[in-house]
């Protein structure tokens, strides 16, 4: 025990000892040789953990296995530490704080070692370069032909919505001819057979008209700044009509500014606004609010129609999903799809809260201007 405190006292005492090149028969060449290879490999020691460092530093966030990275860089400087003071020791004889050092060196390899065994199995887990790069080109691949699948079934839909158009309108209006031309001598049955034909007709042509705008709203790298007041306004007057006949009342805020298309803009508020009018027992009243929160602004959308179920949020945003008869509430059943996919070519979100019988709101994040 006395001779670990005195150790510990005299660390870095030099008078028990001669320097390096009084001890034994040192030449110049031969002590200059090893002090400079002692030297050159301190140097290397010292920088190789600064690198690995400034690595980690910048990767910390992604990188695996950090407690490694760090007892290696350790136990690299410290093996450079003894190649440092054995260089030193030509004129100070450090032989205490030497074996010291040595020691660290020693524990922090051994838990280097220890640990590296440690992560083997996950390491040999991990995809090389190559098999990521592999994975990397089959994805891409996937992706390009997702894409073109993606974008024959647009154009498919785009030309079978405008191409059946024509021959519905056709229906319509021949229909429509043939009962005024013979209002007079149907009977009844076939007078209501005659306006189911064209109920059913202008119902198709409802949806025809939905499924093309579906099918044309595009991806659009060219957004800018947008009014979310003037675009509303947009909205506003298009369904001028529909909010006369059911006296509805819209309230909207001043809004913040997004980041965006405005026609787009302007086609969401108006499918928003037409489903909140749609589903209403009473008087609509409908209220648009906004804030921005960081880079994003959030749209509310809220009003005091029938409501929905919690049940049934999460099926609203897919075409074709109704939550009533059309005997009920009219619609193609894609309005809030259309909502969606604009939204989402906007790198936004938008969901809904909803009370059976207490109204609906829905809230849209856009990116802010």
């Amino acid at each position: 025990m006395n001779q670990v405190v005195d150790f510990f006292k005299g660390l870095f005492s030099t008078d028990l000892w001669p320097p390096r090149w009084y001890c034994g028969e040192w030449s110049d060449f031969h002590g200059w040789l090893y002090i400079t290879s002692d030297l050159m490999i301190w140097l290397a020691y010292f920088l190789i953990p600064v690198i690995i460092l400034r690595y980690f530093t910048g990767k910390k966030d992604v990188i695996k296995f950090t407690r490694v990275y760090l007892l290696f860089a350790t136990f690299i400087l410290l093996c450079g530490s003894t190649h440092f003071i054995d260089a030193m020791m030509f004129w100070v004889p450090m032989y205490r704080l030497n074996a010291l050092v040595r020691l660290a060196t020693g524990i922090v390899s051994l838990f280097t070692v220890y640990h590296l065994f440690k992560i083997l199995p996950q390491a040999f887990k991990q995809k090389t370069n190559v098999e990521l790069e592999n994975e990397i080109a089959k994805r891409i691949e996937a992706e390009r032909k997702l894409a073109e699948a993606n974008s024959n079934l647009e154009a498919f839909a785009y030309v079978a919505s405008h191409d059946l158009q024509e021959p519905l309108r056709k229906i319509r209006t021949f229909t429509s001819m043939l009962y005024r031309n013979n209002v007079q001598t149907l009977d009844d049955e076939n007078k209501e057979l005659a306006d189911k034909i064209m109920v059913s007709s202008a119902r198709m042509q409802t949806m025809i008209q939905d499924v093309l705008t579906l099918s044309t709203i595009q991806v659009n790298d060219d957004f800018s700044e947008v009014n979310l007041n003037e675009a509303i306004e947009i909205s506003l007057e298009d369904m001028e009509i529909k909010i006369a006949e059911k006296k509805a009342v819209i309230s909207v805020a001043t809004l913040p500014k997004v980041k965006g298309n405005k026609e787009y803009l302007a086609q969401l508020f108006m499918n928003l606004l037409s489903n909140s009018i749609k589903f209403s027992k009473n008087v609509p009243f409908v209220t648009i609010t906004g804030l921005v929160k960081a880079d994003k602004v959030l749209i509310y959308v809220r009003d005091n129609g029938i409501g929905m179920s919690a049940e049934h949020i999460d099926k609203i945003f897919f075409a074709f999903q109704r939550l009533h008869s059309r005997a009920e509430y009219e619609g193609s059943g894609i309005g809030l799809a259309i909502c969606k996919r604009i939204v989402e070519l906007h790198t936004g979100r938008i969901r809904v809260e909803s009370t059976l019988g207490e109204g609906t709101t829905f809230i849209i994040e856009l990116p802010k201007a």
